[in-house]
C-alpha cells in the first residue's frame, strides 16, 4: 500500500520523468562514448608503438639490404671477371700459337728458300707443365707437328738445330725424312715433332 500521494500535476510529472530518462540516456551514451574513446586511444597507442617498432626494425634492416645489394653487385662483377678471364685465356692461348708460328716462320726464312713448311699442327697446347723459359714466352706444354719440303737433308738438320736452340721447345724430334724426285730435282719431305 502506498504511504504517499503525488499531488504534482501530470505535466510536471512528465517533465520530471523525461528529465530522469534523459539523464539516464545521457549517462549511458556518455559511458558508451567514453568506452569507445578509451578503446580508440588504446588502439592508437598500440599503432603508434607498432609504428615505432617498424621504424626501428627498418633502421636495423637497412644495412642488411645494403649488404645484399653489394653482394649482388659483387656476384655480378665476379661473373663479369670470369667472362673476361675466359676471353683472356683464349687470347693467351691464341697468342702462344702465334708466337710459335712466328718462331718457326723466322727459322724457315733463314734457310734462304731451301726449306718450306707446308703444315703446322698444334696438339694439346695446355697439357703439360711449362719450363721457366716457356713461362717467359707464355707456352703451356703440348706439342706441335711441322711438315714440309726441303732441297736437302742438311737444311732439315739446320732447322732442327735452330728449333732446339730457340729455347721454346723441350725437345725437337725428326719423325720422318723421305726423299722423292720431282722432275730432275731431289726433294726431302720431312716431319718434325716439337714438344713444349
Amino acid at each position: 500500500m502506498r504511504a504517499s500521494i503525488n499531488l504534482l500535476p501530470t505535466a510536471v510529472r512528465r517533465q520530471l520523468m523525461l528529465r530522469r530518462r534523459l539523464t539516464q540516456w545521457c549517462v549511458i551514451v556518455c559511458t558508451v562514448l567514453l568506452v569507445m574513446w578509451v578503446a580508440r586511444w588504446y588502439k592508437l597507442r598500440e599503432y603508434y608503438a607498432l609504428g615505432q617498432l617498424r621504424e626501428v626494425l627498418e633502421r636495423e634492416h637497412r644495412p642488411l639490404q645494403t649488404m645484399v645489394k653489394e653482394i649482388t653487385q659483387m656476384r655480378q662483377q665476379l661473373e663479369d671477371l670470369d667472362q673476361q678471364e675466359k676471353v683472356a685465356k683464349e687470347l693467351d692461348r691464341q697468342r702462344q700459337v702465334l708466337t710459335l708460328l712466328g718462331a718457326v716462320s723466322q727459322i724457315a726464312q733463314q734457310s734462304n728458300g731451301k726449306l718450306r713448311v707446308t703444315n703446322f699442327q698444334v696438339v694439346d697446347l695446355q697439357s703439360s707443365a711449362p719450363s721457366d723459359r716457356q713461362r717467359a714466352i707464355g707456352a703451356h706444354g703440348g706439342n706441335f707437328t711441322l711438315q714440309g719440303v726441303s732441297l736437302d737433308s742438311q737444311t732439315v738438320a739446320e732447322l732442327l738445330d735452330k728449333l732446339q736452340q730457340s729455347g721454346l721447345f723441350r725437345s725437337v724430334e725428326l719423325v720422318s725424312l723421305k726423299e722423292r724426285l720431282e722432275g730432275q730435282v731431289s726433294l726431302q719431305d720431312f716431319q718434325v715433332v716439337c714438344n713444349l
